[in-house]
């Protein structure tokens, strides 16, 4: 019995240390849906100017709408993006995965 106050505070701690390793990595799922962005880069990766265009359902669909779009400006390099937002820090738009093959 007099090991019964460090038995609790070691259980409590064990317990709060489970609760948060389970609400970390609920967080970390993705509720929303899987939306792909078609980015074609007019004057090549470096200029900084792109067409892009948001809310495909599927690689593929966005595959075909960027190589639809890079032929009109020369074979125009392109990529998709999945789940991408504008990121202010950094002045520009971060993407879960980007894709061109």
């Amino acid at each position: 019995m007099k090991n019964l106050p460090a038995i609790i505070i070691v259980t409590i701690i064990f317990t709060t240390l489970g609760a948060s390793l389970y609400l970390i990595n609920r967080s970390e799922t993705h509720n929303e849906p899987e939306t792909w962005s078609s980015f074609v880069y007019t004057n090549g990766y470096n200029s900084g100017r792109y067409k892009k265009v948001d809310d495909f359902n599927d690689y593929q669909s966005c595959r075909t709408f960027s190589l639809e779009t890079s032929a009109k400006f020369d074979n125009a390099p392109w990529e998709c993006g999945l789940r991408c937002r504008f990121d202010s820090s950094r002045q520009g738009f971060q993407c879960e995965k980007m894709q061109s093959d």
